[in-house]
């Protein structure tokens, strides 16, 4: 990409699907080789080919700057505005692919029909509905600095369609309003002048509110850059929870087992905390673990933070990050009264229950912290992304002091890489096919993908086949997966069956939740008779054996998965990045 930016002109082929219901039997693409520059858009590119190269590609603009939202295509597999984006940074291998937006029907060529997303804002009221009984200016509401900040937020949504077309939910409910439609209601919820807030919220939780697993794949959409998770639909799950329309049943389930056991799951096995009380001792107050097995002073020493599911259901996962740290010289701490990081409390609108957990974390960790032991690990990226968003609000709101720093296992092991403590060279060949599954509660920590897959691409032996970002979601986050399990997992399985079509052998990822969704989907499968020869690969259980554990006798490593085949054949092949799907290409001849 940077050789892209410094040569100032290049060649790309603009690949574009068309459809004529007229006269086409099915879409097909059709490749135009343009000449780019810097500053060309892709909307410049639109229009040029339709002046100069063919005139019938049929598409919509308007104003050019962003604001009209006419314009909105699906480029590499994503929705954006095509007037703002500079055709140079999205060439994949020498092409750009241009789509209409999905979830709505194709006129022509990327012209779609919106109806259907207009309908899903009209069905949210979106005007002001005032109690004319009410006399006062007073009693009817004052719009206040405060009220004006907050409806500023979220009014310059441009109705574009990027966030509809680009939602996981829809592709498998129809029936969900989609997050434009929700972002409108919040507009007038949030209103002072409007007397129909309370029958908002409720409407909301009836058409879906608890539906969305907070990928925020519409926050990547969004051309003005709205802040749809937290600051709208969590904001009105809160609300939904202040009316008693929240949240759902399974919900309250959920939060009583947090409140009675201090985790998200119960205990029904050892948990990983009490699976080596050889290494019991006391850290200034702190009853832990603390495991050094090498020889030597450490080059480290960090913190640990399982997470509910790696403690209470993952303990292997655990014990392969502490193998993981073992083998590269870092001791670690671990805490044995790990509670809940608080995040369920967080994603379905209880937060002001959550105190206890986040009091009783933040003295643990600014104990370490203020005795030479800062780096707070994470192995769940839920936990990763409350700590890093959530929990600095929140010690300013309780009066806490925040001393410690939160680190992903995998963005240590890269900062490890960096100072030359990973002992890459240890790693052995593993034999595996595999995509990684980018978690969304990872990206949520603005960690980028590339840390994960560098990694990965660090183990011999690994083929790691990559596509477009596709933001193809587990269905398991945002309490969708104990809600509505059945949009869980058909979201589950849609990004297994996705992944299944490149030839992979499996999924590779770092998510406990992920983990968790895909092997419900893979069980219903095989409870339905269609069973799934897939694997499920755990990012630190590949790594852990990688570096020694389980030798395969070849002086390679077996790395088994949930669901993998037996003798799996772990074929080298060549993969081009951006591969279109088995539809027709027509090249333009001139």
């Amino acid at each position: 990409m940077e050789d892209m930016k410094e040569n100032r002109e290049m060649k790309a082929i603009i690949r574009i699907l068309r459809f004529n219901p007229d006269i086409d039997e099915k879409p097909y693409y059709q490749d135009f080789e343009l000449e780019l520059s810097s500053g060309t858009t892709i909307l410049d590119c639109l229009i040029n080919i339709k002046d100069n190269l063919e005139g019938s590609l049929t598409f919509r603009r308007s104003c050019r700057s962003g604001i009209c939202g006419s314009c909105a295509v699906r480029i590499n597999h994503r929705a954006m505005l095509a007037c703002k984006t500079q055709a140079m940074d999205v060439v994949r291998d020498g092409v750009v692919l241009v789509e209409p937006l999905v979830h709505l029907r194709t006129i022509k060529d990327l012209v779609v029909d919106l109806e259907p997303f207009y309908n899903t804002i009209e069905q949210v009221h979106p005007w002001l509905i005032t109690d004319h009984t009410l006399k006062k200016k007073e009693e009817a509401g004052t719009v206040i600095p405060a009220d004006v900040e907050l409806l500023g937020s979220v009014d310059d949504c441009i109705f574009c369609g990027a966030c509809y077309s680009d939602c996981n939910v829809i592709d498998v409910d129809r029936s969900f309003l989609g997050p434009a439609a929700i972002a409108k209601s919040f507009r007038f919820t949030v209103d002072p002048r409007d007397s129909a807030g309370d029958e908002r919220i409720r409407q909301l939780v009836e058409q879906g509110l608890y539906k969305c697993p907070v990928d925020q794949e519409c926050e990547i959409a969004c051309p003005k850059g709205l802040s749809l998770r937290r600051d709208i639909i969590e904001y009105l799950r809160c609300g939904a929870v202040t009316n008693e329309v929240g949240p759902m049943p399974a919900h309250k389930r959920l939060i009583m087992s947090v409140l009675d056991t201090g985790a998200s799951v119960p205990v029904t096995t050892t948990q990983a905390v009490d699976e080596y009380p050889e290494y019991e001792c006391d850290f200034h107050g702190i009853h832990e673990l603390y495991i050094k097995k090498f020889e030597g002073e450490p080059v480290a020493e960090v913190v640990l933070f399982f997470g509910c599911i790696i403690n209470r259901r993952q303990q292997d996962t655990a014990a392969a990050i502490i193998n993981i740290f073992q083998h590269n010289n870092v001791a670690v701490h671990i805490p044995k009264k790990q509670v809940c990081c608080g995040s369920p409390f967080m994603r379905v609108g209880m937060r002001d229950a959550m105190k206890p957990f986040v009091t009783q974390n933040f003295e643990i960790f600014n104990t370490y912290a203020i005795h030479g032991v800062p780096h707070i690990l994470t192995s769940c990226s839920g936990c990763n992304s409350t700590f890093r968003h959530d929990y600095p609000g929140l010690a300013r709101e309780y009066g806490l002091d925040f001393d410690f720093e939160i680190v992903d296992v995998g963005e240590y092991m890269t900062m490890m890489e960096a100072d030359g403590n990973l002992r890459l060279e240890d790693l052995k060949p593993v034999k595996m096919r595999a995509m990684y599954h980018y978690p969304c509660h990872i990206r949520a920590s603005e960690l980028d993908e590339s840390i994960y897959v560098d990694l990965i691409n660090k183990i011999p032996g690994m083929e790691l086949v990559q596509v477009p970002s596709s933001g193809l979601c587990c269905g398991g986050g945002g309490g969708v997966r104990a809600a509505y399990p059945e949009v869980s997992d058909k979201l589950s399985i849609r990004r297994m069956e996705v992944a299944k079509e490149e030839g992979v052998d499996g999924l590779l990822t770092n998510c406990p939740f992920c983990i968790l969704s895909f092997e419900r989907g893979l069980e219903l499968m095989r409870e339905s008779g269609e069973p799934m020869e897939f694997g499920i690969f755990d990012f630190y259980k590949v790594f852990s054996r990688a570096f020694g554990e389980e030798e395969d006798g070849t002086g390679g490593v077996r790395v088994e998965g949930v669901g993998c085949r037996e003798d799996p054949v772990f074929e080298k092949q060549v993969y081009t990045q951006l591969t279109p799907s088995p539809l027709t290409i027509i090249p333009h001849t001139g």
